[in-house]
């Protein structure tokens, strides 16, 4: 099936390949959730999934770079200490993931692999398929546009699914996507040119109808980079941040981690856990000394790690998605439009 570029499926046949796929490993899919909430789950029947929906607040990377994630177990022997890894469960399926969350796998890969690797994380990586669901509807708050990270993609999945209206378009962007349709001869057919004509207006149209949300990073990454920003703008948007964390741990691209041991009988369990670079202690020495003990300095390098050219040419792309949801967890507004607004026009509203 990986001969063609895309195929369509007829909407009566998705369960029967979506129950094929869960065959093929762990199925992860958006389902519905308590309170109304929509989370990303393990599935194990098709009819959970969920396939129109606003997305979630909690992002998918937690299936990758799990909040508390267990690295090695180290156990007494009587000799000493012996370590043993701790397995990963192997082949998993993210299906229906909407495309800013592709577009921030794609960059957690380039930061895991650059300079030293972590082989751990890239295994898994490896082992994981995206299959992403265009959004023919924008988020209310998202402004992926702004990022080249949506509503559609043009490369970093391996499958790609767009409704089509009694069929699906499914785009194939990797040999490892291609390898979802095998065995699926009689569901599927080439995509017409009809097909893709309409993919490409659905497009146009989804683009047409973002919100109010927008983000002109050219302009405030100039200014940052070329340190045209004041410390007192800084100090001044600083006095709206609660150090939370709420932003950092719900973006798809933050990766922050710190290390604990977690006791259990007879040892220990060293975990790797989400830290966030706004907590007034994440810098903090064993000396005592804390080079971003103001919260100011600890604002200025989130958002100079986001959208400076020194880190877009390093990480080949901004550290931001678009997705939204910083808009909607930050108490103090804080957010990226809001702060690079502040960055561009040299002032900040709060």
């Amino acid at each position: 099936m990986t001969a063609v570029s895309a195929v369509t499926i007829a909407t009566r046949d998705l369960l029967a390949w979506v129950k094929r796929i869960g065959t093929r490993g762990r199925l992860i899919a958006p389902t519905p959730g308590p309170g109304g909430d929509v989370l990303y789950t393990a599935v194990s029947s098709p009819e959970e999934i969920l396939w129109d929906f606003e997305n979630p607040l909690a992002p998918p990377k937690q299936f990758l770079l799990p909040q508390t994630d267990p690295l090695v177990h180290i156990r007494r022997n009587g000799k000493g200490v012996a370590v043993a890894s701790v397995p990963w469960p192997g082949r998993q399926i993210l299906f229906n993931v909407r495309s800013c969350d592709v577009k921030a796998f794609a960059y957690l890969r380039k930061a895991q692999a650059r300079d030293l690797s972590d082989e751990g994380y890239l295994a898994r990586d490896d082992q994981t398929v995206l299959v992403s669901l265009a959004c023919t509807r924008p988020c209310p708050l998202g402004f992926c546009l702004c990022c080249d990270a949506g509503p559609f993609l043009k490369d970093g999945y391996d499958l790609q699914l767009t409704p089509l209206g009694g069929r699906m378009l499914v785009e194939i962007g990797s040999a490892k996507g291609g390898e979802l349709l095998e065995g699926g001869e009689d569901w599927f057919r080439p995509a017409a040119p009809e097909d893709l004509e309409r993919r490409k207006a659905l497009e146009a149209d989804a683009r047409r109808h973002f919100g109010a949300e927008t983000c002109h990073f050219g302009s405030a990454m100039r200014r940052v980079s070329t340190g045209r920003v004041p410390a007192a703008l800084w100090d001044k948007m600083a006095d709206w941040c609660l150090e939370c964390g709420g932003c950092t741990l719900i973006c798809p691209t933050c990766y922050c981690f710190s290390v604990r041991d977690r006791a259990e009988d007879g040892g220990w369990t060293r975990c790797r856990i989400w830290d966030s670079c706004q907590y007034p202690a994440f810098t903090l020495e064993a000396s005592g000394h804390n080079p971003r003990e103001h919260r100011g300095k600890r604002v200025q390098r989130r958002f100079f790690h986001k959208v400076s050219a020194q880190y877009y040419q390093r990480d080949g792309d901004l550290g931001c998605v678009g997705c939204g949801r910083c808009i909607k967890t930050c108490l103090g507004t804080t957010d990226m439009p809001a702060v690079v607004a502040a960055i561009r026009k040299g002032e900040w509203h709060g």
